[in-house]
């Protein structure tokens, strides 16, 4: 990408969480914007999982907030009083935020993801702080979802009103698929431009090599946050039947378990199925690619998705993807050549797709292959940092 695409723009990423596939977005996003000249910076919390490889893309761990995992195993009246407390953090986090792009005065703000009411207050302060910065927002999320236990559905419905204020306040927005541009757009009072970009690849996780799926076991990984949504309740379903087919098939279901879903449940589920091992906890980066060495296939079985960053880590490690056909998923995962699709809450089809997969060594190495080649072709973040950088007004910017 040539060098004067993005040369003297100061553009701030603001994540924060210090880990996690939101943070490692923007980090990605970040190098692949400063090798077009522009001065990142991301700006997080304490002890960030990565640090930047490219000299014009700085990570500064500036804002008082917390890994997305810390204390996931607390008991639960510790987690409940532990929410006022981080309440205040995050108000605090903003009081900074706000200070440091003061400070700084960037051309460019941009966040992934606002959650409380009070991120409605942070992005109005800031807009009268920076009159005439671009403030953006990647909406990995076009709504916000539920991430409480006790909560009815899978989307937020108080305290949208406002951060319907934020969203109006926008002069640009991005989204990873159609699907999710047109949810965003039908769910918030927008103004301004929204761009479709892909999601890039997740070559951060590609620094051992692994083996080819067709010399892999039997073995299929569902990888990332455990959370109501992601059907682990349908996968759980389907697993006997491909059992009865693939007597030596292995289930390794493994990441962060979010507070929407019951531990003991859960536990108690996975260990009444043969062959399925469960493993909870945040999968630092380095030993992510463990989990694919020996996995022929990732499973994807959501109830509802704009995007999967599972999917394309999946085709960065040439993996196939057996997922729903739900949101943006099939403009990433091609049925029939770089994986299979689905319906969503189907263990009876999940169950089919898995079988093909687990009995057909070469088919998953062919698939995996063809996801790795998409990446490659459509999804570089050199790709996704043009299309980021072209969508941005040119009106406001320098």
């Amino acid at each position: 990408m040539a060098k004067s695409v993005g040369a003297q723009k100061r553009i701030a990423l603001v994540e924060f969480a210090p880990s996690g596939g939101l943070f490692q977005f923007s980090v990605q996003l970040g190098e692949a914007v400063a090798r077009t000249g522009a001065k990142v910076e991301v700006i997080t919390g304490p002890k960030p999982e990565l640090s930047s490889r490219e000299a014009g893309c700085r990570v500064r761990a500036i804002l008082p907030t917390w890994h997305p995992t810390a204390g996931a195993d607390a008991p639960e009246w510790w987690r409940k009083a532990r929410r006022g407390v981080r309440a205040g953090q995050h108000a605090l986090a903003w009081l900074v935020l706000l200070a440091e792009l003061k400070r700084t005065r960037p051309d460019v703000v941009i966040w992934s993801a606002w959650r409380f009411p009070i991120d409605a207050w942070g992005v109005r302060a800031v807009r009268k702080a920076l009159p005439n910065a671009v403030l953006g927002l990647i909406a990995h999320e076009p709504r916000a979802v539920v991430e409480q236990p006790g909560q009815e559905g899978m989307y937020k419905t108080s305290g949208t009103g406002a951060l319907s204020k934020a969203y109006a306040d926008l002069d640009v927005a991005y989204v990873l698929g159609d699907s999710a541009k047109k949810v965003l757009t039908e769910a918030w009072p927008l103004k301004a431009g929204v761009h479709v970009i892909p999601h890039g690849d997740e070559g951060i996780f590609a620094s051992t090599p692994i083996r080819g799926a067709a010399d892999t076991g039997q073995v299929a990984l569902s990888f990332g946050t455990i959370t109501s949504y992601k059907g682990t309740d349908t996968l759980c379903a389907a697993w006997p039947a491909v059992r009865a087919e693939v007597p030596d098939a292995r289930l390794v279901i493994a990441g962060a378990l979010s507070a929407d879903m019951d531990e003991a449940q859960l536990r108690s589920e996975a260990s009444g199925l043969e062959g399925v091992t469960l493993t909870t906890g945040y999968i630092a980066v380095a030993d992510v690619p463990s989990y694919f060495d020996s996995a022929r296939c990732v499973v994807l079985p959501y109830k509802r998705s704009s995007q999967s960053g599972v999917a394309h880590l999946a085709y960065t490690l040439r993996r196939p993807v057996v997922a729903s056909r739900v949101g943006d998923i099939p403009s990433v995962v091609h049925d029939g050549e770089s994986g299979i699709l689905v319906p969503p809450d189907d263990p009876a089809a999940l169950a089919v797709a898995l079988i093909r997969l687990l009995t057909d060594p070469q088919l998953a190495e062919t698939m995996g292959e063809a996801g790795a080649a998409g990446l490659a072709q459509a999804a570089s973040w050199d790709e996704v940092a043009g299309r980021f950088l072209a969508g941005l007004p040119a009106a406001r910017l320098p």
